[in-house]
């Protein structure tokens, strides 16, 4: 019987003591050199210079409040149910996911991505014209091209303005609508005195320059082309890591929500 008594009192002890040892870790707060290091390279470039002694014992009491308000606000359980702290979470395990999982790729392999990708890249045709404005509620078409023959013929005002730079066609769509982008889409080369209609009205446009589409070459993107390589790869990455977790989980669904 005492063996017993002594066996639960040893598993007793030993339980008090993981609880203390646990317990007793939460309550520490070290503040290492790396995060203080983290605390000052942010000050500087907040601030663009270092901080003196004074404002360093600042920061570092900023941090140790924080700190211990995060851990009491964890304790109250105060990060369940909010919506703000789950998006927190949820953005930075996409993060690690993502830059665990991403390869740097070697120049054929870049390659290839540029090969089958081309028209990702392709840099879009340019405009650059002019125009004079009639709305379609005080001018009709007739008097619109009297303008083309007598020039002191004065046009509306526009609100966008007179002169347009190295607009691209999907720019132009934009601003003026598809009917007139199509017509500047299709010329072959400039053109003065042309009569086009747009969501506003007509316009007397005079092209003064055309830079078709091309292809840049692979070396002159080389780093765009990085980028964007790894942007797809990390989103691979977090998409397969996702659909792998979820299947790991019993999901449920209201009979009300539920989609064949």
């Amino acid at each position: 019987m005492s063996k017993k008594i002594l066996v639960f009192l040893s598993i007793a002890l030993f339980l008090y003591l993981v609880d203390w040892l646990l317990n007793n870790d939460e309550r520490m707060i070290n503040v290492s050199d790396n995060e203080i290091d983290f605390l000052i390279s942010t000050w500087n470039d907040q601030m663009q210079r270092p901080p003196n002694q004074e404002e360093l014992k600042i920061i570092i009491d900023n941090y140790i409040q924080n700190e211990v308000l995060y851990r009491e606000a964890l304790t109250l359980n105060l990060d369940r149910g909010d919506i703000i702290v789950k998006r927190r979470l949820v953005q930075k395990l996409g993060f690690l996911k993502q830059e665990e999982g991403v390869i740097i790729p070697n120049d054929r392999e870049l390659k290839i991505f540029f090969d089958e990708n081309r028209d990702d890249f392709r840099i879009p045709k340019r405009l650059s014209f002019d125009h004079t404005f009639f709305s379609k509620e005080s001018r009709s078409f007739e008097e619109v091209k009297q303008y083309l023959i007598n020039k002191n013929i004065k046009g509306d005002p526009f609100l966008l303005g007179r002169n347009f730079s190295d607009k691209t066609i999907r720019q132009i769509q934009r601003d003026f609508g598809e009917k007139f982008a199509t017509v500047l889409d299709n010329l072959l080369m400039l053109e003065s005195n042309l009569i086009i209609e747009s969501i506003y009205g007509w316009h007397i446009v005079n092209v003064s320059n055309i830079e078709n589409s091309y292809l840049p070459k692979f070396i002159s993107i080389k780093d765009k082309l990085l980028d964007s390589y790894l942007l797809i790869k990390k989103d691979e990455i977090l998409k397969e890591y996702t659909e792998e977790l979820i299947k790991s989980y019993d999901v449920s669904l209201s009979k009300k929500y539920t989609f064949d």
